[in-house]
């Protein structure tokens, strides 16, 4: 990602405050970063954290 669209990234991500939401913000990010590097003829790195795990029912 450009350094532009990792801000506006990271700002989207603090902005959830309902899991249904971020998980599918999260789903098509992926997505779209997994398209972005097989274009470019790479892999993305494995074992990312789940920016969406605090908003789940139950997480404190």
């Amino acid at each position: 990602m450009s350094p532009q669209e990792r801000i506006e990234h990271q700002a989207r991500v603090r902005s959830f405050t309902d899991y249904t939401a971020c998980e599918a913000y999260r789903a098509e990010h992926h997505a779209l970063m997994v398209q972005r590097a097989r274009e470019r003829g790479l892999d993305l790195p494995g074992g990312g954290r789940d920016f969406c795990d605090h908003l789940k029912p139950g997480a404190d």
